[in-house]
């Protein structure tokens, strides 16, 4: 039986390792099936490739181009080989391209359609993946039926498949969230960052109508032109056998240096020992969401940590716009109202980051999201302007 796979193809809004951006809202694909092609030796662009898998869905959402399908038969070993080594990955192929140069005088690709991809040694983009399922078990004959001198040799089969079923079986064993939990959620109120007991992490990480102390008048946070693609550089399995794009919270580091540039700060929060929970991020009419899970993995003192810690959020400039790239806990009272730390350079804001507690739920889904009377805060004009102020500020004194 052939073997399946789940793919992230490419990042959207993201620059590739020679500058040029796919733009997220240019995006669409051909009718599916598509090709899944493999070069053995680099040529230019993805000559002298050849059909190994098909690719049978495909989802382009939260800043990724995601899929799954299934390998084709009698296709080179070398191939799995080299998918299992981990030493090969998907580059996106697209057609109906069109383009624009902006001010950084890189392309951006503002019309596109996934034509297929080819796994390639050096992708475009370094955190993309190509993942096999387990390998099926092979169907053993039936003892009964099978004659006396035969049986050393089924003997020795059944011995060799029991070992080719033991990590199978610590596979299915896998404890995997619910789909739903991954769902957007809706929230008749700002909601403090919740941690259910059997493990549902969701809430804001950040109002909209709340001001942050750290700077003069009245500063909100940024919305993401980029869908939180800057944040989403992780995927999730889901029960369902689906994947999501998804970001990571930590509880380990702290905020990285203010004057970091956003690749820097990224790789700053990418400490598998510190993540606690893996969540989705997206915006409503009440701030900045995030939805997802407790990792059962998660060392149970970050777990508490974070359980019991603010968490803040952290904000870097990429291009003209702020992006989230991290959440984590930090030493600060749990209050429901953000408190921000920003850096400047050349007259330009370039990161913020802000704190917000975390409620424990003690009842249900609908509890937790009842709206809370504290947290409920008159918006007023001088926010949303200042607001858009932020966003877009680029050279505006401070």
């Amino acid at each position: 039986m052939a073997r399946t796979w789940s793919a992230v193809l490419a990042r959207l809004g993201v620059p590739t390792g020679d500058g040029r951006i796919i733009d997220p809202a240019g995006g669409s694909g051909r009718s599916l099936p598509l090709p899944i092609s493999w070069q053995e030796k680099s040529e230019e662009g993805h000559g002298g490739s050849i059909v190994v898998a098909r690719m049978e869905a495909m989802q382009i959402a939260n800043g990724m181009v995601t899929a799954t399908g299934r390998m084709l038969e009698d296709i080179p070993y070398k191939v799995i080989e080299e998918l299992e080594a981990g030493v090969i990955g998907p580059s996106v192929d697209l057609d109906d391209i069109e383009y624009v140069m902006d001010a950084d005088e890189r392309i951006v690709i503002t019309q596109w359609r996934v034509a297929g991809a080819t796994l390639v040694p050096i992708p475009a983009f370094s955190d993309v993946s190509f993942t096999l399922d387990p390998e099926p078990a092979e169907a053993l004959p039936n003892p009964a039926e099978v004659a006396e001198p035969e049986r050393s040799m089924l003997d020795e089969a059944v011995e060799r498949a029991a070992d080719r079923m033991w990590p199978l079986q610590a596979s299915a064993a896998e404890q995997l969230p619910p789909a739903e939990w991954f769902a957007r959620p809706v929230f008749d109120a700002l909601t403090p960052l919740t941690v259910t007991p059997e493990g549902r992490v969701f809430g804001h990480v950040a109002p909209w109508d709340q001001c942050h102390v750290g700077m003069p008048g009245c500063v909100t946070p940024p919305s993401s032109p980029s869908g939180y693609s800057y944040f989403h550089v992780g995927e999730q399995r889901l029960a369902d056998g689906t994947v999501t794009p998804a970001g990571t919270l930590v509880a380990g580091p702290r905020h990285a240096d203010l004057a970091s540039g956003f690749q820097a700060a990224q790789q700053h929060y990418d400490d598998p020992a510190a993540a606690v929970a893996r969540v989705i991020a997206g915006e409503d009419e009440h701030g900045v969401w995030v939805a997802g899970w407790v990792l059962p993995e998660a060392a149970p003192e970050a777990v508490e940590t974070f359980k019991s810690s603010p968490v803040s959020g952290d904000w870097r400039r990429v291009g003209g716009a702020l992006e989230l790239i991290g959440v984590c806990s930090v030493n600060v009272p749990g209050f429901p109202v953000p408190r921000a730390r920003v850096a400047f350079s050349a007259g330009a804001q370039r990161a913020l980051v802000g704190a917000f507690g975390i409620m424990p739920a003690t009842g249900t889904w609908e509890d937790a999201t009842r709206p809370h009377a504290s947290l409920n805060v008159e918006f007023n004009e001088q926010g949303a302007r200042a607001r858009l102020a932020w966003a877009l500020a680029t050279t505006e004194e401070h």
